[in-house]
């Protein structure tokens, strides 16, 4: 079977007197918003056509190797306990937890009153909800605070938007109002009187709207709207730990501005407006606001305090320091928690402060690389809280923080079949970049395994948005490691690994160092050992889709198999169409190539469409979903297009696209499941292992 060819047909746009020729700009249907809605309707039948043809191509190409997609699911879904009960949370009198049963793809949300030795009450089977539905994203969910009312949300298409409902925890019946067109953004604000964000035609949120449950959004109150000067920022909502003051957040890449309101009287006022990327983080404790922030050029961050009554009277009480950033608070009772990173190690660590007597100390962690997520408590008065945790060989873990005492207890691990931990080692090194940073790497492989340089390797990556990638525990990964491969994260620049310097060393103007920093560990992957050229697979989604595009275009003959999900490769094409919901916000991550030519150049000399090259490729698959507004589904397809146009090999090119889902790919369990067997048999393939 031959590959599709899309036809050529140039469109050009001048900007800054340069002139791009785009061949394919027409596989961009005018109905795509539709496709977002989940309504296939195109306008132009033959982009639907070359999309089937992708789809029926990919799939004639992978047929030999069905037999080894089944035979990963298999062992996925080995080291999966299909009957899971997760560790419960308490809520005042109730017990929450959830339930996962074998066959069925969606939790089941349960409590129990009192003890877990109480009768269960199912409040909400997601299996239900998602009947007969390709696709049903689930959340936010949050109960009132008497426990009577579940807010929750759900989106049937794979885009940001969610529907907004509330289900009575006593009967088990939904109110017969529903809110569209929400963010996701909820808060309740009492027992009875929710606030909703409401969508602008940018998806970004512009209204806060109060709904009486009992009444419903026909009778909704406006309380605050995004101001028009900065339509291009994101709205969401946020609370102080101890619920007196409702915030609102505008956010874009670059600026942040915070309003606070008592709770009891509300009325939003702004606290706080950052530009050039200051951002602020608070939380309140007894008659004082405690905030954090990057203001004045204080990277690492700062923390200082002021007066709920005097908000301009900022008290200065803990200076930057150069090897830790703070990076949020929190109050619990008499206890001040401050999350901050380990710049050096690049690893989150938790600071516990007693307001009582200013002693402050650190909470010791048992490995040397992990992912750790502070979850509180549902009381602010409560002196344990809990932290979930995991490593790369240690499945998620649930640790209680005795704060007086500082000692974390271990109080539940999550079941992992079909795994030994002591069959693997964990290391964190740190590759040299070519400007000389340390960039740390988190590796996995085999105990057994020799650094002779003969073994594949499996390289992911992301490095944008200020996301660090952790080193939490993924039983996937497991199927390419029990391979030989040697498995490792790079944790490079345009994260926040070690610190926000991190991230702003690796976005804007200095974007390539994000790229070469992956390109930096590939080669100290292959200088210590570990693997060697065209052994390497790499990955990365969305942003780090736009790394896979960058360094596969910069260096191609160092990759042996490439795995782009919902990537972001026809950058300056994007990033110069403010139609485009997502794009305003986007000019403060990567630049404003509509008013800079500078950033215009800039993007251009790195966007992975524009940079295609005639020259041989490795095995490339990009993967999509019709309905994703994140990144639209018809910049992997150009790409694909134009690869194939240009390269000169016979390497495999395939396009996934997933004609029910968005950004997040499949919501079913098990669909899930399949679609990492798809993408690790496409690398087994790459790498001519059949087993």
């Amino acid at each position: 079977m031959k590959a599709p060819v899309a036809r050529k047909i140039p469109h050009t746009i001048t900007t800054h007197g340069q002139s791009l020729t785009d061949e394919y700009h027409w596989l961009r249907d005018e109905h795509w918003q539709k496709m977002v809605a989940g309504d296939l309707d195109f306008k132009n039948p033959e982009v639907f056509e070359y999309l089937k043809a992708e789809c029926a191509y990919k799939e004639h190409q992978m047929a030999d190797y069905q037999p080894v997609k089944e035979k990963l699911y298999g062992e996925i879904l080995s080291r999966i306990k299909e009957d899971y009960q997760s560790w419960p949370v308490k809520k005042g009198e109730f017990l929450y937890y959830y339930r996962e049963e074998k066959g069925k793809n969606y939790p089941i949300l349960c409590r129990r009153q009192a003890s877990m030795s109480a009768p269960e009450m199912v409040y909400l089977d997601v299996n239900q909800e998602a009947d007969d539905k390709d696709l049903y994203m689930f959340g936010p969910s949050v109960t009132n605070r008497a426990n009577t009312f579940l807010a929750y949300g759900y989106n049937l298409t794979g885009s940001m938007e969610r529907t907004i409902r509330v289900r009575n925890l006593e009967t088990g019946l939904d109110c017969s109002w529903s809110f569209p067109n929400s963010t996701g953004s909820i808060l309740w604000i009492d027992n009875d009187h929710l606030l909703v964000v409401e969508r602008d035609d940018q998806a970004r949120g512009k209204h806060v709207y109060r709904v009486n449950i009992h009444q419903g959004p026909e009778h909704k109150e406006l309380l605050f709207s995004k101001p028009d000067e900065f339509d291009a920022m994101f709205l969401s909502l946020g609370e102080t730990t101890d619920r007196e003051y409702l915030l609102v957040y505008l956010d874009s890449g670059g600026s942040q501005m915070v309003y606070l309101s008592p709770r009891a009287n509300i009325y939003f006022q702004l606290f706080a407006h950052g530009t050039d990327d200051v951002v602020f983080h608070l939380d309140h404790y007894q008659s004082d606001f405690y905030i954090l922030t990057n203001l004045n050029g204080a990277n690492n961050f700062q923390l200082y305090k002021t007066p709920a009554n005097q908000w301009n009277q900022w008290q200065l009480l803990q200076k930057e320091s150069d090897t830790i950033s703070l990076t949020d608070i929190h109050f619990y009772n008499h206890y001040l928690i401050i999350e901050q990173k380990n710049n050096d190690k690049a690893l989150d660590e938790l600071v516990i402060r007693d307001m009582n007597t200013g002693q402050q100390r650190i909470v010791a962690m048992p490995d040397a690389a992990y992912e750790l997520d502070f979850s509180g408590d549902w009381d602010h008065n409560a002196t344990t809280v809990r932290l979930d945790y995991s490593s790369p060989i240690m499945p998620a873990t649930v640790l209680e923080l005795d704060l007086p005492t500082v000692q974390t207890r271990k109080v539940y691990t999550r079941e992992t079949p079909s795994f030994d931990p002591t069959r693997y080692v964990v290391k964190r090194e740190y590759a040299t970049a070519r400007d000389g940073e340390q960039i740390p790497v988190t590796i996995i492989h085999q105990k057994a395994l020799v650094q002779d340089g003969s073994h594949p390797a499996f390289i992911y990556g992301y490095g944008s948005y200020g996301y660090g990638m952790t080193a939490g525990f993924s039983s996937k990964l497991f199927s390419l490691v029990d391979r030989g491969f040697v498995y490792a994260t790079a944790h490079i620049r345009g994260g926040d690994e070690k610190g926000y310097s991190w991230y702003l060393n690796g976005k804007m103007r200095r974007k390539m160092n994000t790229f070469y920093d992956f390109i930096d560990v590939t080669e100290f992957l292959i200088a210590q050992g570990y693997t060697a050229q065209k052994c390497v697979a790499i990955n990365g989604g969305s942003a780090g889709g736009l790394l896979m595009g960058v360094v596969t275009n910069l260096r191609p003959e160092l990759f042996g198999c490439v795995v782009a999900d919902v990537p972001f490769v026809d950058v300056i094409n994007t990033i110069s169409d403010a139609s485009l919901p997502l794009t305003p916000p986007e000019w403060e991550e990567w630049g404003n190539p509509l008013t800079s030519a500078d950033d215009f150049n800039y993007i251009l000399s790195y966007s992975p469409y524009d940079n295609v090259q005639a020259t041989d490729y490795p095995p490339m698959l990009f993967n999509s979903g019709i309905s994703d507004e994140q990144v639209t589904y018809w910049e992997p397809t150009k790409m694909v297009a134009r690869l194939r146009a240009l390269k000169t090999d016979n390497n495999l090119l395939l396009l996934n696209m997933n004609m029910h889902a968005g950004h997040a790919g499949a919501s079913k369990r098990y669909e899930w499941i399949d679609e990492e067997a798809f993408n690790y048999a496409f690398v087994l393939k790459c790498f001519g292992m059949e087993q």
